[in-house]
């Protein structure tokens, strides 16, 4: 059984790539998140395709980032020396990049060694998710290359070239690193013809340098000061790295159909980007001093829904594309025998109500930063008002994208009234006119009254998932931090109980449990449930109890500190796509309740 804590990302806020502390790459997409991988050995170990590098004898290791990078390095421990190796996507300024030529991307793996190990590498790419094997060619200084349409991929080293045996499909070699020795590898991607090769054994140690120093300067910008601050920094680099630098967009995850339930069909591609993740994340964005970042993401919602306005879809691809056909990819057995193994996401063409909210709730947090709205995005967010009020009262299939029947979710019906609130509140604030405030107001007051009188049930002292319904699900949580609520109020904090007698295995929680979600088979704990949980807590004055579900959470999370979409509550194993952005999104926000409520209690 592999475990997704054995992985460790790295990437350059355009593609990225998983690498075990084996030493391995498996999993890898270039030129974007979403194009299809080069290796995908986390998919199937015989057919998807690896980089690796590895001590030959048996060794013991482990990982772990420079602190405030993300740059990895992977230390194994032999009887005969320790080898560490370095491991980064190559991240510039945009004044460096003027200086030189240089590739699209750019993974350097750099060897150091101390004592003396005998070292194996093996370079086994693939075309189109493992369906099919590249012809690898040696143009010896030139390095060893492979093409696929318009890509132009290349493998160097500053190693002798004889050492390497090129075969049809793959490349390996065997050599011996001896005390202080370095040994660098460089594996490229040219989009553009000619392509670019960047030198190695001359300049690559400085262009590690250079990267390492771009991830501590950025980390270095966070103007957070407050309680787990490592834990929120990491956070902020994973989501760095989601980040897709050329549009703004933050994708959900960097890989596909990694399994809710392992031996289940619960396996999705999330390398695209939902728009319910909005407020949240330019909320903790905001508050951790990324206002560049914030405005990115905002930019990048008013360019991907132009084709769609006013009408939301929940999910678009990076460049905003709106279809996102689903299928599957048979040849591959899956992560631990999981199947199917999916690329695209057909939640594409759902209808979601509580994503409108959602991106009114993050414009709202925006404009604390701005002066104003220009014209166009004005223009926008009163429309996004006008459909709530047309739709807001049509069944959908809510935050968790049922795929059975859509019903009356009662969180949809809270974001439809986040959404209508902080309108009416743009409004004031910037003294916009338009004949709809009086029904923007008449319809957020239906929405409450209704949300009060059928998704609170007075039988069981808690909010529930449907209007009129007696299942409960921990999107209820959300009501607090949107304001529909207090934390302290009688009905949140019931809810909040009910959720934890309910929904609750060894202190962490699942979204919901008993719903017919039109999908077969189990799931793991839901990573961002529990820190919503937290933030009720926190906020509610049950500081030490939120802690305590904080560090429970924290437990599980790899060795490097990153933490996937779920988690299995009786071992503890990460389960769903990783790591997950919506996930370290409540963590960063989880962190910041418990600073604020401990700077509260102690005023």
């Amino acid at each position: 059984m592999f475990s997704l804590k054995d992985y460790s990302l790295i990437g350059n806020s355009r593609a990225s790539a998983l690498v075990s502390r084996y030493g391995s790459i498996d999993w890898c997409c270039l030129p974007e998140f979403h194009s299809p991988a080069l290796f995908a050995a986390i998919l199937d170990q015989a057919k998807g395709g690896h980089f690796a590098i590895l001590p030959v004898e048996e060794y013991e290791s482990f990982q772990q980032y420079i602190p405030g990078t993300n740059v990895l390095q992977t230390i194994f421990k032999t009887t005969s020396g320790e080898l560490t190796l370095t491991d980064a996507f190559v991240a510039l300024t945009e004044e460096e990049k003027k200086l030189s030529l240089f590739p699209d991307h750019e993974i350097l793996r750099i060897l150091k060694c101390t004592g003396r190990v005998e070292v194996k590498m093996q370079f086994e790419p693939t075309l189109f998710y493992g369906k099919w094997r590249p012809t690898v060619i040696n143009n010896k200084k030139m390095g060893i290359k492979f093409s696929s349409k318009e890509n132009a991929y290349v493998l160097q080293s500053n190693l002798d070239e004889g050492i390497f045996e090129v075969t049809k499909n793959k490349a390996v070699a065997t050599f011996e690193l001896k005390e202080g020795e370095e040994v660098i590898f460089s594996f490229s991607c040219s989009t553009q013809s000619p392509a670019i090769i960047p030198e190695v054994p001359t300049t690559g140690s400085y262009r590690m340098a250079q990267t390492i120093r771009f991830w501590e300067t950025w980390s270095g910008r966070c103007t957070y000061e407050g309680v787990y601050k490592d834990q929120v920094i990491r956070s902020a680099l994973v989501l760095k790295l989601l980040t897709h630098a050329p549009s703004g967009s933050i994708i959900a995850a960097p890989t596909t159909s990694l399994p809710e339930e392992t031996g289940g069909e619960r396996n999705w591609d999330y390398r695209y980007c939902w728009l319910r993740d909005a407020s949240f994340t330019v909320r903790a964005l905001l508050k951790l001093g990324y206002e560049l970042e914030a405005q990115a993401y905002m930019n990048w919602i008013l360019h991907a829904t132009q084709l769609t306005q006013p009408r939301l879809q929940i999910v678009y691809s990076v460049y905003g594309q709106a279809k996102l056909k689903e299928e599957q990819l048979p040849w591959l057995s899956g992560f631990n025998n999981s199947v199917p193994v999916r690329i695209g996401n057909g939640a594409y063409n759902q209808y979601q109500l509580d994503v409108y909210g959602e991106v009114l709730d993050a414009f709202f947090s925006y404009s604390n930063i701005i002066e104003t709205f220009d014209h166009e995005t004005r223009k926008f967010l009163l429309g996004l008002a006008n459909v709530i009020c047309e739709l807001w009262d049509v069944p959908d299939n809510g935050i968790w994208e049922m795929r059975s029947s859509p019903q009356h979710h009662t969180h949809s019906k809270v974001m439809a009234w986040v959404g209508l609130d902080r309108l009416i509140k743009l409004v004031a604030k910037y003294g916009w006119e338009t004949a709809h405030l009086q029904k923007y107001e008449t319809t957020k007051s239906a929405i409450e009254a209704q949300v009060n009188e059928r998704g609170y049930s007075r039988e069981l002292q808690c909010y529930t998932s449907t209007l009129d319904g007696t299942n409960i699900d921990a999107s209820s949580l959300v009501f607090s931090l949107v304001k529909f609520c207090k934390a302290s109020s009688e009905e949140m904090t019931s809810t909040v109980k009910q959720i934890q007698q309910r929904l609750s295995k060894n202190k962490l929680i699942f979204r919901y449990r008993g719903a017919d979600d039109g999908v077969s088979g189990g799931e793991g704990c839901f990573g961002i449930c529990n820190f919503w949980l937290v933030e009720n807590l926190a906020k509610s004055g049950n500081i030490e109890e939120a802690i305590d579900i904080f560090e429970t959470v924290l437990k599980t999370a790899s060795a490097t500190g990153l933490l996937s979409e779920e988690v299995e509550p009786a071992t503890g194993e990460l389960l769903g796509n990783y790591p997950q952005g919506f996930t370290h999104i409540g963590l960063i926000n989880a962190a910041l309740s418990i600073n604020e409520a401990q700077k509260k209690e102690t005023a």
